[in-house]
């Protein structure tokens, strides 16, 4: 019986932690090199440091240069998704200025056409926007997964070639 409740808090807790986890998530390009690949910057800081795992010392310049290029190619990753984030916000500023000019209130039968015009103008405008938000942020955490896998294989390969050349 105790375990049965044991499981059904570990399933709460679980649940809590991927909400808090998908919240902070939300937004991309918000979090920082080191909240994105959390455990690969932490092996960078100790290749960094010298305290590489014993599989990994031999081959300290090769880790270096993963963390070189995870580092690299995350910055033009960020500046491409707060540009479209940006980019949207002023769209849907725009476009809702426009539409608050053309629909005054109280409206007469003369702004009518004009108002329409206008809203149907901006829910197209703003449509679009979201698409190409969409694909921005859709980009960015593809590039950003797959620049993890590349990390991660580059790390691989070192550590078997360094196992490799212990165990010849």
């Amino acid at each position: 019986m105790r375990t049965k409740m044991l499981g059904g808090g570990c399933v709460a807790l679980m649940a809590t932690l991927t909400f808090a986890v998908s919240a902070t998530a939300g937004v991309p390009g918000t979090l920082t090199l080191a909240q994105t690949y959390p455990v690969a910057t932490s092996l960078c800081a100790k290749a960094t440091a010298g305290t590489l795992p014993p599989r990994l010392q031999q081959n300290r310049s090769g880790v270096e240069g993963a963390c070189t290029t995870l580092a690299n190619g995350f910055s033009p990753l960020v500046i491409a998704v707060t540009g479209a984030e940006s980019q949207y916000a002023q769209t849907l500023a725009n476009e809702s200025a426009t539409v608050v000019a053309a629909c005054p209130t109280p409206l007469t039968a003369a702004e009518r056409p004009a108002c329409h015009a206008a809203r149907v103008q901006a829910r197209l405008t703003n449509a679009q926007a979201r698409l190409t938000r969409r694909g921005a942020v859709e980009t960015y955490r593809n590039s950003v997964e797959a620049n993890r896998l590349a990390f991660w294989s580059t790390i691989a390969s070192l550590r078997n070639s360094s196992s490799a050349t212990t165990t010849s």
